[in-house]
């Protein structure tokens, strides 16, 4: 009988991925929030 190793699949990329995708939509909206209260 032969083991076979199913290593975890390396999420740390997909980590750094998701928090740069994350932040950027943050900024964006913090950016047409900040231009919506200033017309005001």
């Amino acid at each position: 009988m032969s083991k076979k190793h199913n290593k975890e699949p390396e999420l740390k990329g997909t980590l750094i991925s998701v928090s740069v995708v994350g932040i950027f939509i943050l900024v964006t909206w913090f950016l047409a929030f900040y231009l919506f209260i200033d017309r005001f």
